[in-house]
């Protein structure tokens, strides 16, 4: 295998060198553009061709937006985990067209949503072969059940369009929702190993953060027990379950803290991420027994994901283009803040005052269309150029 890092002559331009590079480009553009689109969308000012606006939003969310991300940062990690080239240059490109080209879904007309089904969910195929392949190859069968959870986000991607084609009953319900569910398992899973790592290095401890085998093992099984229950059944025991899920998780963070993390945005950021995510357990179960708005509990779970996509992929860059982790971009603070604003405007105050419903929602997409355009900001130059080590990547 050749070691790219020997040869300081590349062919292949920065942006083509490593998946995190095009696909967390790609994540923070859809991340502004689907929620100005939305932003028309939801009051109706502008009508789907083809599609419910309400679902448009979930699908691009889930497997333009969510995915982007996912498969730009696996396709970064499997090299790291086992030294074997993932895709670069031409073969990248060509994964990322395909996921240009899924992005038309409410452009195009009832007769050729065949075609727009398999070029968007040959993305998914194509992606989950390319990250399966280092691990396979590299026996690194630690990371095995990470490419079992691409292939059901694939599944759930086709199940999404089966419904949406005609040919699956509620398809486009499943889809939705176990894709949804599958990308929250897959930041659980990823927090488990870096959170805590990330804050003993990021603080300099001498000591690891208390860690439970049995948190591991039961918030793993039950999560899958809150999957099942809330997709297919929907009865109580959904509730009970993500009451239990929510005290796993709250533990989880008690033995995680540190009351330094709240100088370092690249910790409190993430931190708080999770901390949302666990909020949607509390929200789920909250909502059984009071009236409350619509899909409160899935939006807490959104932010969750979002804030917790934001983070990841400003450290990964800043570690992937060589740059100090540790010295981050002052203005990152202000970026986390402003999407933190935007969900306690889409979730807590929608609580508060219910009456100003829409008015919330309308500030909320403000907050997270600036919050994004940050990103954007401050992290394009890092994409385009190569890395300030001079190595490839």
């Amino acid at each position: 295998m050749i070691n790219l890092n020997q040869n300081n002559q590349y062919s292949t331009i920065p942006f083509l060198r490593l998946g995190f590079r095009p696909f967390f480009f790609a994540t923070g553009l859809i991340g502004v553009l689907s929620m100005l689109m939305w932003m028309l969308f939801y009051p109706s000012i502008m009508p789907v061709n083809n599609i419910n606006p309400i679902d448009w939003h979930a699908h691009e969310m889930i497997f333009a937006y969510s995915s982007a991300v996912t498969v730009g940062f696996l396709l970064t990690a499997s090299k790291n985990w086992t030294g074997v080239q993932t895709l670069y240059n031409k073969s990248l490109l060509l994964l990322l067209l395909l996921w240009i080209a899924g992005r038309f879904l409410p452009f195009i007309s009832n007769e050729h949503l065949i075609y727009q089904a398999i070029v968007d969910s040959s993305f998914l195929i194509v992606s989950t072969i390319a990250i399966a392949y280092p691990i396979i190859k590299g026996k690194n069968w630690n990371n095995i059940s990470v490419v079992a959870k691409v292939f059901l986000l694939t599944v759930a991607h086709i199940l999404f369009y089966l419904g949406l084609l005609g040919f699956l009953d509620q398809g486009v319900y499943l889809g939705v929702y176990l894709g949804f569910y599958l990308i929250i398992s897959l930041l659980f899973m990823m927090s488990r190993r870096l959170l805590p790592f990330f804050i003993e290095r990021g603080l300099g401890l001498k000591t690891e953060l208390k860690n439970s085998k049995f948190l591991d093992v039961s918030s793993l099984f039950l999560f899958l027990a809150f999957m099942v229950v809330e997709i297919f059944f929907a009865s109580v025991l959904s509730t009970v379950i993500a009451g239990i899920l929510f005290v796993i998780h709250a533990i989880r963070m008690y033995n995680w803290y540190h009351p330094k993390i709240w100088k370092k945005s690249l910790l409190w950021s993430i931190y708080l991420a999770y901390g949302f995510l666990t909020l949607g357990f509390a929200i789920n179960v909250i909502g059984y027994f009071t009236p409350m708005g619509p899909n409160l509990d899935i939006h807490a779970f959104s932010f969750g994901i979002a804030l917790m996509v934001l983070s990841m992929m400003s450290r990964v860059t800043l570690g992937h283009t060589g740059r100090n982790v540790f010295d981050p971009p002052k203005r990152l603070g202000i970026m986390f803040s402003l999407l933190i604003l935007s969900f306690v405007f889409r979730v807590l105050m929608t609580i508060v005052s219910i009456e100003n419903y829409v008015e919330w929602i309308f500030i909320s997409q403000v907050l997270w269309v600036i919050a994004f355009v940050f990103f954007l900001i401050i992290y394009t130059p890092m994409f385009f150029k190569a890395r300030v080590d001079g190595q490839f990547g």
